[in-house]
């Protein structure tokens, strides 16, 4: 693995959040997040408390119920439907992670497979990370069994040759669906927009970690929950 790549994910760390278009942040995320308006849209980065690890940016200790509780907060803040995508293909309204891979972990993570950090499906997964965990705090490490998983962990598809084809965050713990493992999450750049599948009937995203069948993508994981 290239050297750069292995201190990016050495670094894998949190940043700052977004407001909904033309709307002031709810009262109990005043400070957590900023937002700049810039001509390619609605730059958001989230504030570093600086908690040590274990803690959540919010103060709490790391759990899944307030791990939970910090992803319901961001659904209001970017709510199911909001434009999220490449600067290049909407200039109004358009909404992006103002992020730095040497000071968030979540900007650190999805850097090291090569997916954008400010745009598109990684600024989302990088900002709800950050959102939930901290900027700074609270070391991604990549899950060694992907049953594991829990909500707010980093869920990457993972292409064959080793590219990274798409990622999200993961709202639920895994439930056995047609003999695999799968999960709901909620997503950045889905036709564009935000799109939280939290509530759905079903539990869409697989996390097998092997291939069914040659040439078929495979789920990496990254958790920042303590070991």
């Amino acid at each position: 693995m290239k050297p750069i790549l292995l201190l990016t994910l050495a670094l894998c760390l949190t940043h700052p959040l977004p407001v909904p278009a033309g709307g002031a942040v709810p009262e109990a995320e005043e400070g957590a997040v900023i937002s700049e308006v810039t001509e390619t849209g609605t730059a958001w980065s989230v504030a570093d408390p600086q908690n040590p690890t274990g803690t959540l940016r919010n103060g709490q200790p790391v759990t899944q119920e307030n791990v939970l509780a910090l992803l319901a907060e961001a659904k209001r803040l970017w709510p199911d439907g909001m434009t999220w995508t490449y600067s290049s293909r909407v200039q109004s309204g358009n909404n992006v992670y103002g992020s730095d891979p040497e000071t968030s972990i979540g900007a650190a993570c999805v850097a090291g497979y090569q997916l954008s950090h400010e745009e598109a499906c990684g600024a989302f997964a990088a900002m709800l990370s950050d959102y939930v965990f901290g900027p700074s705090a609270n070391p991604a490490r990549r899950l060694d069994d992907n049953t594991q998983v829990r909500p707010g962990d980093i869920v990457f598809r993972v292409n064959p040759d080793g590219a990274a084809a798409h990622v999200n965050i993961a709202m639920t713990t895994a439930h056995d669906q047609g003999g695999l493992p799968c999960i709901r999450t909620a997503d950045g750049n889905v036709g564009g927009k935000v799109q939280w599948f939290d509530t759905v009937p079903n539990y869409p995203t697989r996390v097998n970690a092997e291939p069914r069948w040659p040439g078929e993508s495979v789920r990496v994981i990254f958790t920042r929950y303590p070991e």
